[in-house]
């Protein structure tokens, strides 16, 4: 097959080793980049990476580690699915194959891989383009170390589609390809993409396909490369059939899905037009690497926030320099990277322009966050880098505008520091900012201005040098135009101790004391009282949000340490919807007759807070450590338990209305009809507890009901004695079954939703695909002439 053999083959190993050498190359650079963490007990935290992600990763990471598909995750909101959450990427194989490695490295070697898997797939991409292995060295170093690569360190669910986008555009821009390999090694990495689970980045993917086809293709490739993308995408559809079912089957069950999303939690994360700044001037708005409110003076330019999702859109001064000098090349590869910067600005900054009157309304689809688009920004930038650096070396001198644009910055940093009150009232007078932020502007201006000129300056003189005819100077330009990126967005990827991010705080040690067979959930208490003053002070200054999201106990930190919560924020908009109503009269709570009644019968027994801060009614202090006070509720009950009283309702609207005035120890079940019953003590004893799997041992002297704090989910199958029995709402948002009087065995499995159908993708997969190779085959054979 001409696709994989070479006619000389001592000149394909000489060549191989040559092209290899950037590689590793750019494989040493990210060792040294980020040798800590690399090489020492030190982790990546911070932001949604320790409040949301590290605890999925966690979960997924141990269900495959035990054999066994990542399907539920026990300690957020009482229980909910795991692997249907697309966010999660729970069926992603790099995931499946550090499963095998200890965790804490498992995960800091993650975005690691996917860093180096985006640089040697831009150096492979340019090489297919025919440009120099220069030019390919400042693509991938442009990429992998923008503010908005680096900053995907936080969201791993983003990560491997940024690492495929390179790779996927290579397949399809590779010439001379045929089209059966083609579409199979396109659909192979477009089931990546769909296995990861973020839908920003897999249309990303698709996209930039498209883009290539339509923009940088020749015109009589164009319906063969279309019909390769549609039918790679087909394939792509059914090898992730089973996530791509699980997550349609688990979506209508969301809370987003049934309440829907406003337009403003939808847009909140886009792109302000004034942080366009930030491709010359890394951070204008202030030390936002720091995450230190009091060094940040762009509120409104991040919708209210302190940052946006990724800390600085900056790439590197050549990206605007390549931006306005490569504008009329007619090149392909300039051509597409012009278009993929002007979609991703189409599409991640007016969403920014929307009115405020508008924020309240229902958006018509359940995603959030066009800010994610930047990952398009990105490549298209490091795209026209390349092209930017060839076109200039080219040229007998550098355009006069370049030097002058870093004149004009230097000489604003000098402005502005000599008159810092005039700076700070312009930028809050043009960002719209509040006044009383001015001062922090005052004294920030200066260092980010000072900070854009040295930047800007130290790429025109790496131009200079880059030009030069002597091997030695030129590749001393080369390394300055790589340092520069790197000076800017290294301090992103913010750095702990292991034990600062894994080991479990003082509070998960008392509970494992208290409560080793876990038993009982913990209520976050500052959910239900406005901040305090230790609670401001510390946020204030708190490095990646990183304490907060241990000691709040209100966000998914608590599941690296196998506890639990209930009330917890929805950090992705993904309990199920039953919870989520809940959770609102949990808001209510302490205005209930019986608040500790209400609370135990969720198993909340234990209670987390700010010294400052009033317990929760219905909780007392029981011991504390530093800045925390922790509380216990006597009247929590196990959160799986018979139980010693019920009340059954036709249907959620019913239960709802009934849960305020429930007894101790009382659970209100959906059965369809309004009944009342109560049981004598039995006793319930846990033979296995897994995510994944429950085995129980009842004994009851008559007919009664097991509640079970797991979310009321319809995929999962539960037996008594060997036999298939219904699982009914209970409390609502979670779960019960019937069981008659005596001793029973109850299996409680839960499912790989749509398992039975989507099983058979995959194979259809592997199926069409030997079938295609095989016609291939059978054509080229009866072309063949007689000998």
């Amino acid at each position: 097959m001409d696709d994989f053999v070479d006619p000389n083959p001592t000149r394909r190993s000489s060549t191989a080793r040559a092209r290899a050498l950037p590689a590793l190359a750019f494989l040493l650079l990210l060792a040294v980049v980020w040798a800590d963490p690399l090489f020492s007990r030190r982790n990546f935290a911070g932001r949604d990476l320790l409040a949301y992600n590290l605890p999925l990763e966690k979960a997924i990471h141990d269900a495959y580690a035990r054999g066994r598909f990542p399907l539920w995750v026990s300690e957020i909101s009482g229980g909910r699915p795991l692997l249907p959450n697309p966010n999660a990427g729970a069926m992603y194989p790099i995931r499946v194959l550090l499963s095998r490695l200890p965790f804490p490295f498992a995960v800091k070697v993650f975005p690691v891989i996917h860093w180096t898997l985006a640089g040697i797939g831009m150096l492979v991409l340019l090489r297919a383009l025919q440009r120099s292995r220069a030019a390919g060295w400042i693509a991938a170093v442009t990429y992998v170390f923008s503010g908005v690569v680096v900053s995907d360190v936080f969201f791993p669910h983003v990560v491997p589609g940024m690492a495929m986008l390179p790779w996927i555009v290579w397949i399809v821009a590779r010439p001379g390809s045929r089209f059966a390999f083609q579409t199979v090694l396109l659909s192979l990495f477009l089931t990546l993409d769909v296995l990861a689970g973020d839908v920003f980045t897999t249309g990303i993917a698709i996209l930039a396909a498209l883009a290539w086809i339509v923009s940088a293709s020749a015109p009589a490739d164009r319906k063969r490369l279309l019909l390769v993308l549609a039918s790679a995408t087909g394939l792509a559809a059914l090898a992730g059939l089973p996530q791509i079912l699980a997550t349609l089957l688990w979506i209508p069950e969301t809370n987003r899905a049934v309440s829907g999303i406003t337009w403003g939690e939808a847009l909140e994360y886009s792109i302000s037009p004034y942080r366009l700044l930030e491709l010359v001037i890394p951070y204008p708005f202030g030390a936002i690497w720091t995450a230190d409110r009091g060094s940040i003076w762009g509120w409104r330019v991040h919708s209210g926030q302190m940052m946006g999702l990724f800390l600085t859109l900056y790439a590197g001064a050549l990206c605007p320099i390549a931006l306005v000098s490569s504008w009329k090349v007619r090149l392909p590869a300039a051509r597409f990277a012009r278009l993929l910067v002007g979609i991703s600005l189409l599409l991640a900054v007016p969403p920014s322009l929307l009115p405020d009157a508008w924020r309240g309304r229902v958006a018509p689809i359940a995603l959030r966050n066009p800010e994610k688009f930047a990952v398009l920004l990105a490549f298209g930038l490091a795209l026209l880098s390349a092209v930017g650096y060839e076109v200039l070396r080219a040229r007998s001198r550098l355009p006069r505008w370049i030097l002058i644009t870093g004149v004009a910055l230097g000489l604003a940093a000098v402005l502005a520091a000599a008159a810092p009150g005039t700076a700070a009232r312009l930028a809050i007078a043009l960002t719209r900012s509040r006044s009383d932020l001015a001062e922090i502007a005052s004294r920030d201006l200066p260092r980010a201005l000072s900070e854009g000129a040295l930047l800007w300056m130290a790429t025109c003189v790496a131009l200079e040098l880059a030009r030069s005819g002597r091997r030695a100077i030129a590749m001393s330009g080369l390394a300055l135009l790589t340092a520069v990126p790197i000076v800017a967005t290294r301090r992103i990827g913010w750095t702990f101790r292991e034990d600062e991010v894994l080991a479990p705080p003082a509070f998960a040690r008392f509970l494992q004391k208290h409560d080793p067979e876990g038993r009982y959930r913990t209520l976050g208490e500052l959910i239900f009282r406005p901040a305090g003053a230790m609670e401001v002070a510390e946020s204030g200054s708190d490095v990646g949000l990183a304490d907060v999201a241990r000691r709040s106990w209100a966000l998914h930190t608590q599941a690296l340490w196998g506890r639990g919560t209930v009330f917890n924020a929805d950090f992705d908009n993904g309990d199920l919807s039953r919870v989520q109503s809940l959770r609102r009269i949990s808001g209510m709570a302490e205005g209930f007759p019986d608040a500790a009644s209400f609370f135990g019968s969720f198993s909340l027994r234990w209670g987390t807070r700010y010294r400052d801060r009033a317990p929760v009614s219905g909780y007392a202090r029981v011991g504390g450590a530093g800045l925390d006070d922790w509380d216990e509720n006597p009247a929590a009950l196990p959160d799986i338990r018979l139980a010693a009283r019920w009340r059954e309702e036709p249907g959620a609207v019913e239960a709802f209305r009934r849960i305020p005035a429930l007894g101790r120890g009382e659970i209100v079940v959906e059965t369809g009809r309004s009944a009342e019953g109560g049981a004598p003590p039995g006793e319930v004893v846990v033979r296995e507890r897994r995510p994944e799997r429950l085995v129980l041992e009842v004994r009851t002297p008559s007919p009664t009901w097991l509640f079970v704090l797991r979310g009321f989910w319809r995929h999962r199958v539960v037996r008594l004695d060997g036999r298939e029995i219904e699982v009914f709402p209970a409390q609502l948002a979670f779960s019960a079954v019937a069981v008659p009087a005596g001793n029973h065995r109850i299996e409680w499995d839960e499912e790989f939703p749509g398992w039975s159908v989507s099983r058979f993708g995959p194979l259809l997969y592997a199926a069409a695909i030997a079938a295609r190779f095989a016609w291939d085959r059978l054509c080229t054979s009866r072309a063949m002439p007689l000998s």
